[in-house]
Parts: C-alpha cells; structure tokens; sequence
C-alpha cells in the first residue's frame, strides 16, 4: 500500500508535534515486514528537520511559501485532494490533526489530534484560533476516517468535545529517541554547559517554549523564589530553556521581579546537541504546565537520568506514572515543597531517578509507529 504523510503545522521539527512527526517518519519505513510505501510532504527548507538522510520514504517538497498560514490552509482544501488523488494514495496521514485538516479527500484519512488545550487553559489562544478550535476543528475531526491522540487524557477530550464516536479515536503514545536521551556523565555535561552556556551551579530545569500562560513559567517563577527565600543556603539556579512564543515578555517580567532573579537564567531556545547535555546536567526537572496532550519533555528528562516534579493534572499523571513528584501547579507553594523533597532527600532522589529510567523505556517510538501503521491498513481496508 501507498500512504501519504503531511508535515504541515508541524513547527518545522521544533516542538513536540514536530519531534513526533520525525519520530514517525522515521520509523514508519523502517517497520519489519513493511511492503509499505511512504510519501512524505514536506515544506522546502523544512527537509533537514523531518526527513532522515538514509530515508526510504519518497519525499516531496513543496514551496516555501505554503509555511504561511492563510495559503497553508487553503492548499490544505483545494491541491491536497488533487494530490491525493494523482498520487493514488491508499490512505493519507495527518500528524498535525489538531491543526491542518482538509475536509476532503479522495482517500481514507487518519489524523493525530494531540489536545484540546484551548478548551481547558483561558487566554492561551487568540479569539480567531479558538473559535477555530472549538467550533471549526471538531466537524473536520469528524470527517477523518480514524483519529490517533497521544494520551487517554486527550482520548476524552476529543470523545467529548469533538463528539467523534470512542472506537474511532485510539491513543498511540509518544516516546523518547534513545539515541538522544540517556544518561550521561555529569561531570562531562556540566564542563560543557559552563563552557557553552556559563552555567556554573547546580540548577533545576524546565525545557519548553516560553508561552504565557499555558506553560505556567510563571508560576514555577514564584515556586522557586518561595523555594529560595524558605532555603538560603541552596545553592541551585533555575534554568528556562525553549524558544520565545507568545506571552513571553510576561515571563521575563516576572524572572526580573523575582527577589532572586540572579538565580533565574532564561537561555532561549537550545542547539539540538546541546539539549540531552541540559537534561543529564539538571538536578531536577520541573514540568508545572497547566495542561498536555502528553508532555514528551518528561520521559526526555527521565531517560536522561534526572528525577522529575510535574503538574498532576491533563495527562502528565498518565506519562509519569509513580516515577514523578506530583503538585498542583496553581499551587506555588506546593511546587516549592515538591521541588525542595527532591532536593534535600538523597535516597528518595535516587529512587526517582531509578524510577524514572524504568518509566521511560516504557514507551517506544517503534511500538508508536507499529500502532500507527495499523491505523493506516485499517482504513485503508475499509475496516474502520
């Protein structure tokens, strides 16, 4: 069979849509026993960020000018059809589903619909974007021949507020690249941060875009002065690393308000060697995200050997299991407390770290990409 795959929406690789849409593309022709035949849409100047040099896939790359949103969408309802139908694809993938859809093909279609944020988090979108979410999203949704989701948190979401029928939506969780991830020597990564990034003391971690107020960087900000002004004595820095989004003047607002703003070092966005260096350096990693279809940044930093305190809310609980320290995460005062039991108890540290490892081979990108590809013949069948 021929299937097609659009990595539209996808962040050109940058954020955690992007990463699983390269995972997939990946790992899709690299299934044993795949007789399968893969064609991946690709922005020109996007190539580098989803497409492996050694691929199997064809690869098509279209204009640059299609990254923009309003010719984006609209190629999504009139050439992507067209497309499908010349190419004779058996099925098409979507792995933006949340974002581009068309609503129409000449094929079966299966989409990943990765969260509802804009449903549970005020103010994370603009007016435009939501009504786009809630009203526009789920009649498309519908139109899909099947609907994959990373988590059982979204899997509700999507039953409930996109009204599409239980057996057709399954959840394919993300994973980690272990060829990234994995614990490292810490002695070697911390030489390495100070002398990349002039970081010299013990710090905790928390990787994601700054975007106020959905990723709660604010909130973690208040955490850490509490924790700071109740532990004069602890030496730790907190360190935000993820590029600027929207709401992030909010963010640095706050870091320099703080009575320990010295200790708050934003360091933008990070090279992606230097990335899985900034998680095994990290003492703790602290996800306090408001809501997740999954939260990939948490199985990254256990697989790396550094224990974890994140929201209990959405589906980071799922992705946690009982290797992480959980709080509320509009609770500042309770992130505080979380984080300084990780600090000060040696023994239960060790035990997350432990604990965390396991969690995170738990997951696997192949397992994703097998479920995935059952989707594909499914509907491609006729059997969904």
């Amino acid at each position: 069979m021929t299937f097609g795959i659009t990595t539209f929406g996808c962040d050109a690789g940058r954020s955690g849509i992007g990463r699983y849409a390269g995972q997939l593309i990946r790992e899709l022709p690299l299934l044993p026993d795949n007789p399968d035949r893969y064609e991946v849409l690709v922005h020109r100047g996007e190539r580098d960020a989803f497409i492996p040099p050694d691929t199997r896939a064809l690869v098509h790359m279209l204009p640059g000018h299609l990254t923009h949103p309003v010719p984006d969408i609209a190629w999504h309802q009139t050439a992507l059809p067209a497309w499908c139908a010349w190419r004779h694809y058996d099925a098409l993938f979507l792995p933006a589903g949340n974002r581009r859809l068309p609503m129409w093909t000449p094929c079966p279609t299966v989409g990943t619909v990765h969260d509802f944020a804009a449903i549970h988090v005020a103010g994370k979108y603009d007016p435009a974007r939501v009504f786009y979410i809630r009203n526009v999203l789920p009649a498309m949704m519908r139109r899909l021949s099947h609907v994959l989701t990373v988590s059982e948190s979204s899997r509700a979401d999507i039953v409930e507020y996109g009204r599409v029928p239980p057996e057709r939506v399954t959840v394919t969780p993300l994973a980690v690249d272990t060829s990234m991830f994995y614990r490292r020597d810490k002695a070697q990564t911390t030489e390495l941060l100070s002398r990349e990034l002039g970081l010299n003391f013990p710090f905790v971690l928390f990787v994601s875009r700054l975007e106020h107020p959905g990723k709660n960087h604010v909130g973690l900000i208040r955490a850490f002065t509490l924790l700071k002004n109740r532990r004069k004595d602890l030496p730790h820095q907190l360190v935000l690393a993820g590029p600027e989004w929207s709401g992030s003047d909010q963010i640095y607002r706050e870091a320099a308000a703080s009575t320990c703003s010295r200790d708050i070092l934003i360091v933008g966005a990070m090279r992606k060697e230097l990335l899985p260096s900034l998680y095994s350096a990290a003492d703790l990693f602290v996800f306090p995200s408001l809501y997740e279809g999954f939260g990939l940044p948490i199985l990254e930093a256990m697989a790396s050997g550094v224990p974890v305190a994140c929201s209990n809310v959405s589906s980071m609980p799922e992705v946690a299991g009982n290797a992480a320290e959980l709080f509320d995460p509009g609770d500042p005062d309770g992130m505080a407390a979380a984080m300084e039991r990780i600090l000060s108890d040696g023994s239960g540290r060790a035990n997350r770290v432990l604990g965390g490892l396991a969690r995170a081979r738990e997951f696997s990108w192949q397992r994703t990409a097998r479920m995935t590809r059952d989707a594909l013949h499914q509907v491609a069948s006729g059997r969904d």
